[in-house]
Protein backbone atom coordinates (compact mmCIF):
# COMPACT_ATOMS: atom_id res chain seq x y z
CA UNK A 1 0.00 0.00 0.00
CA UNK A 2 1.57 3.45 -1.26
CA UNK A 3 2.07 5.99 1.62
CA UNK A 4 -0.07 9.13 2.20
CA UNK A 5 1.85 12.31 1.52
CA UNK A 6 2.92 14.58 4.19
CA UNK A 7 1.28 17.47 5.21
CA UNK A 8 4.13 20.12 5.00
CA UNK A 9 8.16 19.25 3.06
CA UNK A 10 10.41 22.14 3.54
CA UNK A 11 13.46 22.02 1.17
CA UNK A 12 16.88 23.63 1.88
CA UNK A 13 19.08 24.85 0.10
CA UNK A 14 22.24 25.16 2.22
CA UNK A 15 25.44 26.85 0.07
CA UNK A 16 29.07 28.66 1.25
CA UNK A 17 27.34 31.88 -0.20
CA UNK A 18 23.64 31.76 0.49
CA UNK A 19 20.91 30.23 2.57
CA UNK A 20 17.49 29.36 1.61
CA UNK A 21 14.22 27.67 2.67
CA UNK A 22 11.13 26.78 0.51
CA UNK A 23 7.92 25.67 3.44
CA UNK A 24 5.61 23.91 0.56
CA UNK A 25 1.96 23.01 1.67
CA UNK A 26 1.17 19.11 0.06
CA UNK A 27 -2.17 18.50 -0.82
CA UNK A 28 -3.92 15.36 -0.82
CA UNK A 29 -2.75 14.38 -3.93
CA UNK A 30 1.07 15.15 -3.13
CA UNK A 31 0.76 18.71 -4.92
CA UNK A 32 2.85 21.11 -3.32
CA UNK A 33 1.86 24.55 -2.91
CA UNK A 34 4.49 27.11 -1.68
CA UNK A 35 3.76 28.77 1.41
CA UNK A 36 6.85 30.87 2.43
CA UNK A 37 10.32 31.26 1.33
CA UNK A 38 13.15 32.20 3.36
CA UNK A 39 16.61 33.77 1.87
CA UNK A 40 19.33 34.57 4.17
CA UNK A 41 23.27 34.39 4.95
CA UNK A 42 24.47 30.48 5.26
CA UNK A 43 24.81 31.06 9.11
CA UNK A 44 21.60 32.99 9.93
CA UNK A 45 18.96 30.78 11.76
CA UNK A 46 16.39 28.56 10.27
CA UNK A 47 12.45 29.23 10.96
CA UNK A 48 12.18 26.65 13.91
CA UNK A 49 8.27 26.27 13.79
CA UNK A 50 8.42 24.76 10.30
CA UNK A 51 11.56 23.30 10.44
CA UNK A 52 11.64 21.37 14.05
CA UNK A 53 9.94 18.12 14.40
CA UNK A 54 7.51 17.37 17.63
CA UNK A 55 4.43 15.95 18.43
CA UNK A 56 2.99 18.02 16.24
CA UNK A 57 4.33 15.76 13.79
CA UNK A 58 2.62 13.07 15.11
CA UNK A 59 -1.05 14.50 13.52
CA UNK A 60 0.66 17.05 11.00
CA UNK A 61 3.49 14.70 9.01
CA UNK A 62 6.63 16.90 7.81
CA UNK A 63 9.50 16.02 5.09
CA UNK A 64 12.56 17.70 5.54
CA UNK A 65 14.78 17.62 2.47
CA UNK A 66 18.08 19.08 1.86
CA UNK A 67 19.85 19.70 -1.26
CA UNK A 68 23.68 18.54 -1.15
CA UNK A 69 26.05 20.40 -3.20
CA UNK A 70 26.79 19.53 -6.43
CA UNK A 71 30.36 19.11 -5.96
CA UNK A 72 30.23 16.58 -3.25
CA UNK A 73 28.65 14.15 -5.68
CA UNK A 74 29.17 11.95 -8.97
CA UNK A 75 26.83 10.91 -11.43
CA UNK A 76 27.20 7.88 -13.82
CA UNK A 77 24.72 6.20 -16.19
CA UNK A 78 24.32 3.15 -16.60
CA UNK A 79 22.21 1.07 -18.37
CA UNK A 80 20.34 -2.75 -16.34
CA UNK A 81 17.98 -5.15 -17.54
CA UNK A 82 14.04 -3.73 -16.56
CA UNK A 83 13.30 -5.41 -12.67
CA UNK A 84 11.77 -3.97 -9.35
CA UNK A 85 13.93 -1.88 -7.01
CA UNK A 86 15.04 -4.54 -4.53
CA UNK A 87 16.72 -6.34 -7.95
CA UNK A 88 17.98 -3.21 -9.58
CA UNK A 89 20.01 -1.94 -6.33
CA UNK A 90 21.29 -5.73 -5.97
CA UNK A 91 22.45 -5.18 -9.43
CA UNK A 92 24.02 -1.70 -9.15
CA UNK A 93 25.72 -2.81 -6.15
CA UNK A 94 27.63 -5.40 -7.69
CA UNK A 95 28.81 -2.95 -10.38
CA UNK A 96 29.85 -0.24 -7.86
CA UNK A 97 33.53 -0.86 -8.25
CA UNK A 98 33.56 -0.32 -11.59
CA UNK A 99 30.94 2.90 -11.20
CA UNK A 100 32.70 4.48 -8.62
CA UNK A 101 35.60 6.78 -8.18
CA UNK A 102 36.43 5.98 -4.50
CA UNK A 103 36.47 2.80 -2.72
CA UNK A 104 32.93 1.20 -1.95
CA UNK A 105 32.96 0.92 2.05
CA UNK A 106 33.79 5.13 1.85
CA UNK A 107 30.65 5.96 -0.56
CA UNK A 108 27.59 6.72 -0.35
CA UNK A 109 24.96 6.00 -3.09
CA UNK A 110 21.29 5.84 -5.00
CA UNK A 111 19.39 5.35 -7.91
CA UNK A 112 17.17 7.13 -9.82
CA UNK A 113 15.78 5.57 -12.90
CA UNK A 114 15.17 7.67 -15.76
CA UNK A 115 12.31 7.80 -18.03
CA UNK A 116 12.84 6.82 -21.82
CA UNK A 117 11.77 9.33 -24.21
CA UNK A 118 11.88 6.77 -27.17
CA UNK A 119 9.06 4.19 -28.51
CA UNK A 120 11.01 1.61 -29.61
CA UNK A 121 10.59 -1.55 -26.80
CA UNK A 122 13.74 -2.41 -25.16
CA UNK A 123 14.60 -4.91 -22.23
CA UNK A 124 16.96 -2.54 -20.76
CA UNK A 125 16.29 0.33 -18.26
CA UNK A 126 18.61 3.64 -18.39
CA UNK A 127 19.39 4.38 -13.92
CA UNK A 128 21.37 7.43 -12.83
CA UNK A 129 23.60 6.36 -10.40
CA UNK A 130 24.89 8.90 -7.72
CA UNK A 131 27.69 8.77 -5.52
CA UNK A 132 28.69 10.56 -2.90
CA UNK A 133 31.57 10.13 -0.47
CA UNK A 134 30.72 9.00 2.95
CA UNK A 135 32.57 11.33 5.28
CA UNK A 136 31.13 14.69 3.10
CA UNK A 137 27.80 13.20 3.58
CA UNK A 138 28.37 13.00 7.24
CA UNK A 139 30.20 16.50 7.36
CA UNK A 140 27.45 18.07 5.62
CA UNK A 141 24.82 16.34 7.90
CA UNK A 142 26.16 17.64 10.97
CA UNK A 143 26.32 20.94 9.51
CA UNK A 144 22.48 20.18 9.21
CA UNK A 145 21.90 18.96 12.62
CA UNK A 146 23.57 22.14 14.08
CA UNK A 147 21.34 24.54 12.62
CA UNK A 148 18.26 22.16 13.78
CA UNK A 149 17.27 20.40 11.10
CA UNK A 150 17.19 16.96 10.76
CA UNK A 151 17.04 15.74 7.53
CA UNK A 152 14.61 13.31 5.99
CA UNK A 153 16.14 12.92 2.37
CA UNK A 154 19.42 14.60 0.69
CA UNK A 155 18.97 14.99 -3.11
CA UNK A 156 21.05 16.63 -5.80
CA UNK A 157 19.09 19.59 -6.95
CA UNK A 158 20.80 18.87 -10.83
CA UNK A 159 19.22 15.75 -10.68
CA UNK A 160 16.05 17.01 -11.30
CA UNK A 161 16.97 19.71 -13.47
CA UNK A 162 18.06 17.33 -15.75
CA UNK A 163 15.15 15.09 -15.57
CA UNK A 164 12.33 18.20 -16.20
CA UNK A 165 14.80 18.99 -19.70
CA UNK A 166 12.76 18.65 -22.00
CA UNK A 167 14.25 17.17 -24.80
CA UNK A 168 13.76 17.02 -27.95
CA UNK A 169 16.42 15.51 -30.55
CA UNK A 170 20.02 14.65 -29.85
CA UNK A 171 22.66 16.21 -28.54
CA UNK A 172 24.58 17.35 -25.32
CA UNK A 173 22.93 19.56 -22.39
CA UNK A 174 25.19 21.96 -21.21
CA UNK A 175 23.67 22.65 -17.27
CA UNK A 176 26.74 25.26 -15.67
CA UNK A 177 26.49 25.76 -12.34
CA UNK A 178 25.67 29.08 -10.37
CA UNK A 179 27.02 30.69 -7.39
CA UNK A 180 29.91 28.63 -4.97
CA UNK A 181 29.12 26.34 -7.84
CA UNK A 182 29.76 28.87 -11.07
CA UNK A 183 33.02 26.93 -12.08
CA UNK A 184 31.55 23.85 -12.93
CA UNK A 185 29.14 23.04 -15.10
CA UNK A 186 26.80 19.30 -16.06
CA UNK A 187 27.07 17.48 -19.46
CA UNK A 188 24.31 15.26 -20.23
CA UNK A 189 24.53 13.17 -23.84
CA UNK A 190 21.15 12.07 -25.10
CA UNK A 191 21.44 9.94 -28.26
CA UNK A 192 18.38 7.63 -29.66
CA UNK A 193 15.87 8.86 -27.30
CA UNK A 194 18.09 7.57 -24.01
CA UNK A 195 20.22 9.41 -21.40
CA UNK A 196 23.72 8.12 -22.13
CA UNK A 197 26.29 10.24 -19.92
CA UNK A 198 26.49 12.87 -17.32
CA UNK A 199 29.59 14.43 -16.44
CA UNK A 200 30.05 16.83 -14.14
CA UNK A 201 32.89 18.93 -14.85
CA UNK A 202 35.02 21.17 -12.56
CA UNK A 203 36.79 24.32 -14.21
CA UNK A 204 39.14 26.72 -13.01
CA UNK A 205 39.21 30.46 -14.44
CA UNK A 206 37.21 31.35 -17.17
CA UNK A 207 39.95 31.96 -19.33
CA UNK A 208 40.70 28.04 -19.50
CA UNK A 209 36.99 26.88 -19.72
CA UNK A 210 37.16 26.27 -23.64
CA UNK A 211 40.39 23.96 -23.42
CA UNK A 212 39.03 22.38 -19.69
CA UNK A 213 35.27 21.67 -21.14
CA UNK A 214 36.61 20.59 -24.72
CA UNK A 215 39.18 18.48 -23.05
CA UNK A 216 35.93 16.58 -21.59
CA UNK A 217 33.65 16.64 -24.14
CA UNK A 218 36.77 15.64 -26.56
CA UNK A 219 36.92 12.12 -23.92
CA UNK A 220 32.67 11.75 -23.72
CA UNK A 221 32.41 11.98 -27.32
CA UNK A 222 35.65 9.43 -28.22
CA UNK A 223 33.58 6.83 -25.17
CA UNK A 224 30.38 7.34 -27.03
CA UNK A 225 31.79 6.68 -30.32
CA UNK A 226 33.47 3.57 -29.22
CA UNK A 227 30.11 2.53 -27.34
CA UNK A 228 28.21 3.14 -30.80
CA UNK A 229 25.75 5.69 -29.65
CA UNK A 230 27.38 8.73 -30.59
CA UNK A 231 27.11 8.74 -34.27
CA UNK A 232 28.00 12.09 -35.65
CA UNK A 233 29.45 15.49 -34.35
CA UNK A 234 27.74 16.44 -31.30
CA UNK A 235 25.34 19.45 -31.42
CA UNK A 236 25.47 21.56 -27.51
CA UNK A 237 22.49 22.79 -26.16
CA UNK A 238 22.97 25.54 -23.27
CA UNK A 239 20.49 25.27 -20.48
CA UNK A 240 21.37 28.67 -18.60
CA UNK A 241 19.94 31.70 -17.07
CA UNK A 242 20.30 34.93 -19.21
CA UNK A 243 23.03 36.47 -17.00
CA UNK A 244 25.56 33.47 -17.94
CA UNK A 245 24.45 32.82 -21.59
CA UNK A 246 27.17 35.39 -23.18
CA UNK A 247 29.97 33.82 -21.41
CA UNK A 248 28.86 29.95 -22.07
CA UNK A 249 27.55 30.57 -25.39
CA UNK A 250 30.81 31.99 -26.61
CA UNK A 251 32.59 28.63 -25.26
CA UNK A 252 30.90 26.52 -26.64
CA UNK A 253 30.52 27.63 -29.82
CA UNK A 254 34.25 27.89 -30.35
CA UNK A 255 33.76 24.09 -29.81
CA UNK A 256 31.84 23.15 -32.36
CA UNK A 257 30.52 24.84 -35.73
CA UNK A 258 26.97 24.17 -34.88
CA UNK A 259 24.35 26.27 -33.85
CA UNK A 260 23.86 26.39 -30.05
CA UNK A 261 20.04 26.00 -28.64
CA UNK A 262 19.41 28.42 -25.54
CA UNK A 263 16.56 26.89 -23.08
CA UNK A 264 15.90 28.36 -19.59
CA UNK A 265 16.29 26.12 -16.42
CA UNK A 266 14.08 26.17 -13.85
CA UNK A 267 14.78 29.04 -11.24
CA UNK A 268 15.52 27.83 -7.75
CA UNK A 269 11.55 28.17 -6.59
CA UNK A 270 10.18 25.84 -9.34
CA UNK A 271 13.33 23.41 -8.87
CA UNK A 272 12.26 23.34 -4.81
CA UNK A 273 8.76 22.59 -6.05
CA UNK A 274 9.28 19.80 -8.46
CA UNK A 275 11.57 18.54 -5.22
CA UNK A 276 8.83 18.50 -2.89
CA UNK A 277 6.37 17.31 -4.96
CA UNK A 278 7.98 14.52 -6.36
CA UNK A 279 9.19 13.70 -3.07
CA UNK A 280 6.05 13.56 -1.77
CA UNK A 281 4.40 11.42 -4.24
CA UNK A 282 7.19 8.95 -3.99
CA UNK A 283 8.66 9.29 -7.73
CA UNK A 284 12.36 10.28 -6.44
CA UNK A 285 14.27 7.27 -5.35
CA UNK A 286 17.27 8.96 -5.09
CA UNK A 287 17.86 9.82 -1.63
CA UNK A 288 21.51 9.99 -0.02
CA UNK A 289 20.22 10.02 3.58
CA UNK A 290 22.36 6.99 5.23
CA UNK A 291 20.23 4.15 6.77
CA UNK A 292 21.80 4.74 10.02
CA UNK A 293 20.85 8.50 9.90
CA UNK A 294 17.57 7.70 9.04
CA UNK A 295 17.02 5.07 11.98
CA UNK A 296 19.44 7.51 14.52
CA UNK A 297 17.20 10.75 13.25
CA UNK A 298 13.40 8.15 13.78
CA UNK A 299 14.84 7.54 17.31
CA UNK A 300 16.12 11.03 18.25
CA UNK A 301 12.15 12.30 17.30
CA UNK A 302 10.35 9.22 19.30
CA UNK A 303 12.96 10.18 22.08
CA UNK A 304 11.88 13.91 22.31
CA UNK A 305 8.07 13.00 21.95
CA UNK A 306 8.36 10.67 25.17
CA UNK A 307 10.77 13.62 26.87
CA UNK A 308 7.88 15.91 25.81
CA UNK A 309 5.38 13.96 26.94
CA UNK A 310 6.45 13.16 30.18
CA UNK A 311 7.97 16.73 30.77
CA UNK A 312 4.57 18.21 29.66
CA UNK A 313 3.20 15.17 32.72
CA UNK A 314 5.45 16.86 34.76
CA UNK A 315 4.35 20.34 34.40
CA UNK A 316 0.96 19.58 34.74
CA UNK A 317 1.76 17.62 38.05
CA UNK A 318 3.92 20.60 39.17
CA UNK A 319 0.97 22.78 38.26
CA UNK A 320 -2.22 20.30 40.08
CA UNK A 321 0.10 20.39 43.19
CA UNK A 322 0.81 23.72 43.33
CA UNK A 323 -2.57 24.52 42.61
CA UNK A 324 -3.82 22.24 45.13
CA UNK A 325 -1.51 24.19 47.73
CA UNK A 326 -2.89 27.42 46.47
CA UNK A 327 -6.35 26.62 47.44
CA UNK A 328 -4.85 25.48 50.28
CA UNK A 329 -3.13 28.12 51.38
CA UNK A 330 -6.55 30.53 50.86
CA UNK A 331 -8.81 27.83 52.83
CA UNK A 332 -6.25 28.06 56.12
CA UNK A 333 -6.25 31.52 55.53
CA UNK A 334 -10.08 32.24 55.26
CA UNK A 335 -10.17 29.71 58.68
CA UNK A 336 -7.46 32.16 60.14
CA UNK A 337 -9.72 34.55 59.23
CA UNK A 338 -13.08 33.00 60.62
CA UNK A 339 -11.40 31.96 63.93
CA UNK A 340 -10.32 35.40 64.66
CA UNK A 341 -13.83 36.45 64.17
CA UNK A 342 -14.75 34.07 66.53
CA UNK A 343 -12.42 34.68 69.19
CA UNK A 344 -14.04 38.05 68.46
CA UNK A 345 -17.16 37.19 68.60
CA UNK A 346 -17.19 34.55 71.53
CA UNK A 347 -16.91 37.38 74.31
CA UNK A 348 -20.38 38.80 73.38
CA UNK A 349 -22.00 35.42 72.42
CA UNK A 350 -20.94 34.41 76.13
CA UNK A 351 -22.35 37.64 77.24
CA UNK A 352 -25.44 37.08 75.15
CA UNK A 353 -25.92 33.49 76.62
CA UNK A 354 -25.72 34.89 80.07
CA UNK A 355 -28.20 37.86 79.03
CA UNK A 356 -30.89 35.06 77.53
CA UNK A 357 -30.54 32.77 80.13
CA UNK A 358 -31.27 35.80 82.96
CA UNK A 359 -34.28 36.70 80.70
CA UNK A 360 -35.42 33.37 80.57
CA UNK A 361 -35.17 32.95 84.34
CA UNK A 362 -36.99 36.06 84.10
CA UNK A 363 -39.64 35.32 82.46
CA UNK A 364 -40.28 31.61 84.26
CA UNK A 365 -40.36 33.66 87.01
CA UNK A 366 -42.56 36.21 85.74
CA UNK A 367 -44.85 32.84 84.00
CA UNK A 368 -44.73 31.49 87.57
CA UNK A 369 -45.98 34.59 89.64
CA UNK A 370 -49.13 34.66 86.84
CA UNK A 371 -49.78 31.23 87.16
CA UNK A 372 -49.89 31.91 90.76
CA UNK A 373 -51.67 34.68 90.95
CA UNK A 374 -54.74 33.23 88.24
CA UNK A 375 -54.71 30.20 90.56
CA UNK A 376 -55.36 32.24 93.36
CA UNK A 377 -57.62 34.30 92.07
CA UNK A 378 -59.32 31.22 90.40
CA UNK A 379 -59.19 29.47 93.94
CA UNK A 380 -60.81 32.19 96.22
CA UNK A 381 -63.43 32.83 93.28
CA UNK A 382 -64.34 29.15 92.99
CA UNK A 383 -64.55 29.08 97.38
CA UNK A 384 -67.90 28.33 98.43
CA UNK A 385 -69.24 30.61 101.39
CA UNK A 386 -68.74 29.22 104.74
CA UNK A 387 -65.61 27.30 103.22
CA UNK A 388 -62.37 29.07 104.55
CA UNK A 389 -59.33 28.86 102.34
CA UNK A 390 -56.43 28.71 105.17
CA UNK A 391 -53.20 27.64 103.34
CA UNK A 392 -52.43 27.90 99.71
CA UNK A 393 -48.99 26.40 98.69
CA UNK A 394 -47.18 27.20 94.98
CA UNK A 395 -44.81 23.76 94.34
CA UNK A 396 -42.54 24.49 91.76
CA UNK A 397 -44.66 25.74 89.45
CA UNK A 398 -46.96 22.89 88.70
CA UNK A 399 -49.18 21.91 91.07
CA UNK A 400 -51.11 24.20 94.22
CA UNK A 401 -52.11 22.60 97.04
CA UNK A 402 -54.76 23.85 99.03
CA UNK A 403 -55.90 23.32 102.49
CA UNK A 404 -59.19 24.51 104.59
CA UNK A 405 -61.59 24.01 107.18
CA UNK A 406 -65.27 23.91 106.75
CA UNK A 407 -68.66 23.38 108.51
CA UNK A 408 -69.01 19.83 108.97
CA UNK A 409 -72.95 20.61 107.72
CA UNK A 410 -71.30 21.81 104.96
CA UNK A 411 -68.75 18.58 104.11
CA UNK A 412 -70.52 18.37 100.60
CA UNK A 413 -69.23 21.62 99.24
CA UNK A 414 -66.29 19.99 98.58
CA UNK A 415 -67.24 18.29 95.79
CA UNK A 416 -68.51 20.65 94.25
CA UNK A 417 -65.64 23.46 94.73
CA UNK A 418 -63.31 20.47 93.63
CA UNK A 419 -65.71 20.42 90.49
CA UNK A 420 -65.42 24.14 90.14
CA UNK A 421 -61.65 24.14 90.20
CA UNK A 422 -61.77 21.52 87.14
CA UNK A 423 -64.03 23.61 85.62
CA UNK A 424 -62.07 26.81 85.76
CA UNK A 425 -60.76 28.42 82.55
CA UNK A 426 -58.25 31.33 81.88
CA UNK A 427 -58.18 32.33 78.17
CA UNK A 428 -60.55 30.20 77.26
CA UNK A 429 -58.68 26.85 78.37
CA UNK A 430 -58.83 25.14 81.36
CA UNK A 431 -56.60 26.06 84.02
CA UNK A 432 -55.81 23.50 85.95
CA UNK A 433 -54.85 20.09 84.00
CA UNK A 434 -56.81 17.82 87.09
CA UNK A 435 -57.87 18.38 90.03
CA UNK A 436 -57.32 15.74 92.93
CA UNK A 437 -60.43 14.75 94.95
CA UNK A 438 -60.68 16.46 98.25
CA UNK A 439 -59.68 14.58 101.43
CA UNK A 440 -60.92 15.62 104.73
CA UNK A 441 -60.84 15.20 108.38
CA UNK A 442 -62.45 16.29 111.72
CA UNK A 443 -60.24 18.76 113.27
CA UNK A 444 -59.82 18.33 117.13
CA UNK A 445 -60.18 21.86 118.16
CA UNK A 446 -63.74 21.94 116.94
CA UNK A 447 -66.00 18.99 116.65
CA UNK A 448 -68.49 21.26 114.01
CA UNK A 449 -65.48 21.68 111.58
CA UNK A 450 -63.31 19.40 109.34
CA UNK A 451 -59.94 20.06 107.68
CA UNK A 452 -60.09 19.47 104.05
CA UNK A 453 -57.01 19.01 101.50
CA UNK A 454 -56.99 19.40 97.61
CA UNK A 455 -53.87 19.23 95.12
CA UNK A 456 -54.19 20.91 91.64
CA UNK A 457 -51.73 20.23 88.61
CA UNK A 458 -51.22 23.31 86.09
CA UNK A 459 -52.05 23.15 83.06
CA UNK A 460 -48.32 23.99 82.06
CA UNK A 461 -46.89 26.42 79.24
CA UNK A 462 -50.15 27.54 78.11
CA UNK A 463 -50.57 29.45 81.08
CA UNK A 464 -47.30 31.62 79.91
Amino acid sequence: MKPSPPNACNVLDLSADRRRLWHFDIAGDGEAELDEEFSGLPGDALPTQHVAKDWRALFSSRLNLAWLPAGSVFLRVAQFPKCDRAELLAMVELALEKLSPLPVAQIVWTVEPVPTRTTVPSEMQTVIVLIAARHEVEKFLGTLEGRGFLADRLEVPLLHQVLATKVEGEGAWVYPGSGADAHSCLVAWWYGGELRSLTLVKLTAPENWQRELGEVLTKSAWAGELEGWLTGLPRFRLVSVPEDQEVWLRVLRDLSDSPVDVTTPCDAAALATLSARRAARGESLANLLPAEFTTRYRQQFVDSVWMRGLGALVVLYLFGVAVFFAFLWRAETQQQDLQTRVNGLSGSYTNALVAKARIQVLQEQIALKYAAIESLKAVSAKLPEGMQLTDFAFQRGQKVALRGVVPAEQISKLTDYSAALQAATLNGLPLFKSVSAPTSQGSGATVNQFSWTLSCELRGPELE
